[in-house]
């Protein structure tokens, strides 16, 4: 039978729920997690005075206080953090796990923090840690995923505390400048030739502004008679880039005489893994070093086909917000001098 509301002043969730061989109760409804039933805990008998029902109560709050920790581990079992790709679960857990242990001031973790006692002071505080730290760019991302879970928590009736991350301004990040030069590119591809597999990368990250995901994940069916079919992640707007030599090159590597549907892969034909494209540039930098040019970063090719693309960046690299001009457009232009 379904509970029955109790009329008289009763702790907020809790009713008289009927039985029939034993007496009547006070249960508790309980919120237990996303897509999980609500549940419920006994407190007392009806037969209880008021007083005692409240204790009960008193008892159970304190015992499922909602801080930090429960809202970020709620917000990573709901279905809306399931739908995200896989390396962006693995960092988020990442970075949830860092601000439930980080330690505050009062020695304890950040994660046991009540939610209604973190103030946009609190933020501020823990960005500057990191800021001071040399991580400010990592404080701005965990900022932003705490206020993603609040969020998530407040349209759902979890929570109904306001976010405090909203006022709070995000650390000064500082855009990467380095424009690849054409020798700095030809140097880093020549000295890719123990590592097949980086060159073609590098040209589709270079010719199409891909990304690395979005390079490793490409196959076969994005061959089509006009172009390169250059699907882009994280919301930004996929294009055909057209035909071209190097760009037919590219997206028709093979790794000896092994067919295989990935455009980038490994000699038996298998996907090449984020880990292992990230530690074979790692070596290609160092090799850069010793070649005497300055090593640069593979996503900094992106920016460099965007720089020098004939018409608007944002067209480039797919790009949605015009901000990110700032960010892909390196390139130094010419201007005349005054008359």
């Amino acid at each position: 039978m379904a509970p029955k509301k109790h009329t008289n002043a009763l702790p907020p969730y809790v009713y008289i729920k009927k039985r029939k061989k034993t007496d009547d109760v006070y249960i508790l409804r309980e919120y237990r997690g996303a897509s999980v039933p609500m549940g419920s805990i006994t407190l007392c008998s009806i037969t209880a005075p008021i007083s005692q029902v409240w204790a009960e109560y008193e008892k159970v709050i304190s015992k499922n206080v909602k801080n930090l920790r429960w809202l970020l581990k709620e917000y990573e079992n709901s279905p809306a953090f399931a739908k995200k790709a896989k390396k962006t679960r693995d960092l988020q857990s990442a970075q949830i796990e860092h601000l439930c242990t980080y330690k505050m001031k009062s020695g304890k973790p950040f994660g046991e923090a009540e939610l209604k006692n973190i103030t946009s002071g609190a933020i501020r505080k823990y960005l500057d840690s990191r800021e001071a730290g040399g991580a400010p760019v990592a404080g701005n991302r965990e900022k932003a995923l705490m206020s993603v879970a609040w969020n998530w928590a407040l349209e759902r009736d979890i929570i109904t505390l306001t976010n405090p991350t909203k006022v709070v301004k995000p650390n000064h990040e500082e855009p990467r400048t380095l424009d690849v030069t054409d020798e700095q590119y030809d140097v880093a591809y020549r000295l890719a030739e123990n590592t097949p597999y980086v060159r073609p990368a590098m040209e589709l990250a270079y010719l199409c502004r891909m990304r690395r995901c979005e390079i490793l994940s490409s196959t076969k069916k994005q061959i089509l008679n006009e172009g390169f079919d250059t699907l882009r992640t994280k919301g930004s707007k996929d294009a055909i880039t057209l035909w071209s030599d190097r760009l037919w090159a590219a997206a028709n590597y093979k790794a000896g005489n092994i067919d295989s549907i990935f455009i980038i892969h490994t000699k038996k034909g298998q996907q090449v893994s984020e880990s292992a494209f990230k530690s074979a540039w790692t070596r290609l930098k160092k090799k850069m070093v010793k070649a005497g040019v300055e090593p640069f970063n593979f996503h900094d090719l992106k920016a460099k086909g965007g720089g020098e693309y004939d018409g608007d960046i944002l067209d480039a690299t797919g790009h949605r917000d015009p901000k990110m001009r700032k960010v892909y457009d390196r390139k130094k232009r010419s201007v005349k001098a005054t008359k």
